[in-house]
C-alpha cells in the first residue's frame, strides 16, 4: 500500500513539471513572437548622409508651428556635426535593404511569430496606401533646392472583420531624376488600426551631405513585422505629392549673404570749381600767417 502511494505520488510529480515546462515553452514562445521583442530587435535605421525624425501624427494634439521649426533645428544641428566627419555611411538600395529584411524574416524567432499569428487569424486581410504628402524647409542660397522635407502617409488595412490591428514598419527611398532607389530611413514598429485616420506616420528628414541639386523621387515600402516582402509600396508613381521634390544637401546649401554696394558720384562743374576755389583761400590764408611770422 506504502509502495502504491509513493508511485502515485512521483507520478504526480511528473505531471506537475510537465505542465511547469509545457507553460515555460509556451510562454516563450508567445514572448519571442510579441510585437514588443520584434519591436526591441528591430529599431529605425539612417542610410547614407540624411537625419531623420519619425512620428505618429496625434490628430487630437497638432503639432505647432514653433514645434516644427525646433525639429527641423535639431535636425540641422546634427547635420553640421556630420559635416565634419570623413567616413560616411555607404549608399544602399531598395534590392539590398529587401534582400535584408527577407534573411531577418527566416530566423526563428519571426518563424515562431508567423506560425501563431495562422493559427490565431481567422481573416484575411490587406494593407494599402490611402495616400501621401509631402512638405520643403529651408533653402538658404534660395536657388529653389531644399535641404530638410518631410513624408507624411496614411497605411490602412482592409479586412470583412472590421477593426483589426498590425505591427508594421516602413522603408524610405530617393531615387535621383529616375535613378535606382536609394535608401534613406528604416522607421521604427508602429501600428495600424484597420482604415483609422489617427495613425498617419510622418518623417522629417535633412540630407546632409551626397545629394546634388537635383529632383527626387520618394518610394515607401510597407512591411508587416516577421513578414519578408512589402505588403504595400507607394510612390511617385501613384501620388505627385511623391514626385520630383527639389532637393540638395546641407553642405551644397551655404547661407546666403547679400553684399550691398553703395556707389557715391563725383559730379563735376560748379561743385569743382568750389572746391578748387575753398583750397586756394587756405593757401592764400596761410602764407598771409607765414607771412606776418
Amino acid at each position: 500500500m506504502k509502495h502504491t502511494t509513493a508511485k502515485t505520488a512521483n507520478l504526480s510529480t511528473i505531471n506537475t513539471q510537465l505542465k511547469w515546462g509545457v507553460s515555460l515553452c509556451v510562454a516563450s514562445a508567445l514572448w519571442l513572437s510579441s510585437p514588443t521583442v520584434q519591436g526591441a530587435e528591430r529599431i529605425s535605421e539612417q542610410a547614407f548622409g540624411t537625419y531623420s525624425q519619425a512620428r505618429v501624427i496625434n490628430p487630437q494634439t497638432p503639432e505647432t508651428e514653433a514645434d516644427k521649426q525646433a525639429r527641423v533645428s535639431a535636425l540641422h544641428e546634427q547635420a553640421k556635426l556630420q559635416s565634419n566627419v570623413a567616413t560616411l555611411n555607404k549608399k544602399v538600395t531598395r534590392e539590398q535593404v529587401m534582400a535584408k529584411n527577407q534573411k531577418a524574416a527566416a530566423t526563428t524567432a519571426n518563424q515562431q511569430q508567423r506560425a501563431l499569428a495562422q493559427q490565431n487569424q481567422v481573416v484575411y486581410y490587406d494593407f494599402s496606401f490611402y495616400g501621401a504628402d509631402s512638405n520643403l524647409f529651408d533653402d538658404y542660397d534660395y536657388d529653389g533646392f531644399y535641404q530638410t522635407f518631410s513624408v507624411t502617409f496614411d497605411a490602412d488595412i482592409t479586412s470583412s472583420a472590421g477593426d483589426i490591428q498590425a505591427d508594421v514598419f516602413a522603408e524610405l527611398y530617393l531615387s535621383q531624376d529616375g535613378g535606382p532607389w536609394i535608401h534613406y530611413y528604416s522607421t521604427d514598429v508602429f501600428t495600424l488600426h484597420a482604415d483609422s485616420s489617427n495613425d498617419d506616420y510622418e518623417v522629417l528628414t535633412t540630407l546632409a551631405s551626397g545629394y546634388q541639386a537635383d529632383h527626387y523621387d520618394v518610394l515607401i515600402d510597407l512591411y508587416e513585422l516577421g513578414y519578408a516582402d512589402p505588403v504595400a509600396t507607394i510612390s511617385s508613381d501613384e501620388s505627385n505629392a511623391l514626385y520630383a521634390l527639389p532637393l540638395e544637401s546641407s553642405d551644397r546649401d551655404a547661407v546666403y549673404v547679400e553684399e550691398i554696394y553703395i556707389e557715391t558720384e563725383h559730379s563735376g562743374g560748379a561743385l569743382s570749381w568750389l572746391s578748387i576755389g575753398l583750397l586756394s583761400g587756405v593757401i592764400g590764408f596761410r602764407r598771409r600767417l607765414i607771412n606776418k611770422k
